[in-house]
């Protein structure tokens, strides 16, 4: 039997707790994770993160997210020897740009 994909829906009654344990295959992927904060350190939620692959003058959008109310953000997969940039914006006013680079051998 076939272990993925998997689909399932769930209809909770009020006030019904639901837990459920999914086994995905293994997956060898990278992933960037961060947290966005302001001047003072305090964490930023719902600040636009947006992922480009490529380099300054061609950059190709890849993903975007928001982040939680704990301002941290997940993107990805990312693919190994690519160039990606990520801007962060919030209330419309780009705060950071990040390159990510891979490691020269």
């Amino acid at each position: 039997m076939p272990r993925y994909p998997i689909r399932f829906a769930f209809s909770p009654q009020q006030n019904e707790r639901i837990e459920a344990v999914v086994t995905a295959p293994r997956q060898l992927c990278s992933i960037v994770h961060g947290t966005v904060l302001d001047l003072e350190g305090l964490r930023i939620r719902q600040a636009v993160v947006r992922l480009f692959s490529g380099i300054k003058d061609d950059l190709k959008p890849v993903a975007d997210t928001l982040t939680d109310d704990d301002g941290e953000f997940v993107l990805g997969p990312l693919e190994a020897e690519k160039n990606y940039v990520i801007k962060v914006y919030t209330d419309g006013v780009k705060l950071r740009e990040l390159t990510i680079k891979p490691l020269k051998k």
